[in-house]
């Protein structure tokens, strides 16, 4: 096997097993690997191997291996594949250490599980503590691991307890799902001249705040793990303005500027950082809020003939947090049906195909003998 160690990307200071003397040339100074050359030793391929997939900078390039050995590629911290017909066999967060809040139900719970069926080790995080623990406890009854942790993410002490739990039981952090929300202010969220100031503060202390305070913390934890993936969860209210929902509108819109912060911020650490934002998601939550009449109203401006599901969202998330999205980063990404994609006019005749289909309908049925 031989490799090449890029000087300009690698910043260890004797950290990494591809600085050591009988392989690499290094700086008197500090022992940096300068960029060069080199065959490794039969007794250190797995070492370097390791390194390689780990190497935060992807300072490390595996440019050639033996004769007769399957070429292997890095393709990011904690993954490397194999070209000898094999493909992959790993879970795709398999042996990742995962925090998700807001997990006791709806999108949060679709996450937390699809993240377990996907190898990780899950955190369950959620202000109603017995809601956290029955998703664990359905994540481990299914042959995941999982852990419940009470949370309230407005609380800073409580947020620091989340992840202080989350280190010493599973040892470190990898991923982090931002999902919880003050969802119980949203029926007293309403236009700017109605809105009490009280739950504007509220709102914006949990969505907002609470958010920024699992991130800060989050962010220390992978920094010493060597990077780390975090996706927010914000939503279509925060990319288009509403009659109401004022405070939970302009939280979301904030979120989505923090992320692409955190994610300019931090890149150069190995950490990536996503929002993504649902549009009309049908959560039981959601389901007992909404009338016949107003989701009939909705579904007129959803591309697809149907609405989204919390797995639907999760599977995203779950993409983002993988290798599979190793180069997606700053980004806000719509899950929505394509309710924002099309012009205004769509839902009140705009939309042709479904305006031909029930003149169809209603044609046939007058034509049909009685």
């Amino acid at each position: 096997m031989r490799v090449i160690v890029d000087e300009n990307l690698c910043g260890t200071t004797g950290q990494c097993v591809l600085t050591l003397p009988s392989v690499f040339h290094q700086r008197e100074a500090d022992g940096i690997a300068v960029v060069c050359l080199a065959t490794v030793p039969e007794e250190l391929r797995e070492a370097v191997l390791l390194a390689a997939s780990q190497c935060p900078v992807a300072a490390i390039r595996i440019v050639a291996t033996a004769p007769g050995e399957p070429a292997v590629q890095a393709t990011g911290p904690g993954r490397v594949t194999s070209n000898d017909g094999m493909g992959e066999t790993m879970r795709r967060l398999e042996g990742k250490v995962g925090v998700v809040t807001g997990a006791g139900a709806g999108i949060g719970k679709a996450c937390a599980e699809a993240m377990a069926r996907e190898g990780a080790r899950v955190v369950v995080a959620d202000i109603d503590a017995a809601s956290a623990a029955a998703c664990a406890a359905h994540i481990c009854s299914h042959s995941g691991e999982a852990l419940a942790v009470g949370t309230d993410i407005a609380d800073e002490g409580d947020v620091a307890v989340l992840f202080e739990t989350t280190a010493r039981h599973f040892g470190g952090l990898d991923l982090l799902v931002n999902n919880a929300s003050a969802m119980q202010l949203t029926p007293r969220d309403r236009a700017i001249l109605d809105l009490d100031l009280t739950v504007w503060d509220q709102t914006l202390a949990t969505n907002l705040r609470g958010t920024l305070l699992c991130c800060r913390r989050g962010i220390e934890y992978m920094l010493a793990r060597g990077g780390g993936v975090i996706v927010n969860m914000s939503s279509c209210q925060g990319l288009s303005g509403d009659t109401a929902q004022t405070a939970y509108a302009a939280s979301k819109a904030a979120m989505n500027m923090l992320s692409l912060s955190l994610a300019t911020q931090y890149g150069h650490a190995a950490i990536r950082c996503n929002a993504v934002a649902p549009g009309l998601v049908m959560t039981e939550r959601l389901a007992a809020k909404l009338d016949d009449a107003m989701q009939r109203h909705l579904m007129r401006h959803q591309l697809l003939p149907r609405v989204g599901c919390p797995n639907d969202v999760a599977a995203l998330v779950v993409f983002l947090l993988s290798d599979d999205a190793a180069f997606i980063t700053g980004q806000v990404i719509c899950i929505d049906g394509g309710m924002l994609a099309h012009v205004p006019t769509y839902a009140d005749g705009g939309n042709v195909r479904r305006k031909q289909a029930a003149d169809s309908a209603v044609e046939s049925s007058a034509t049909r003998p009685v």
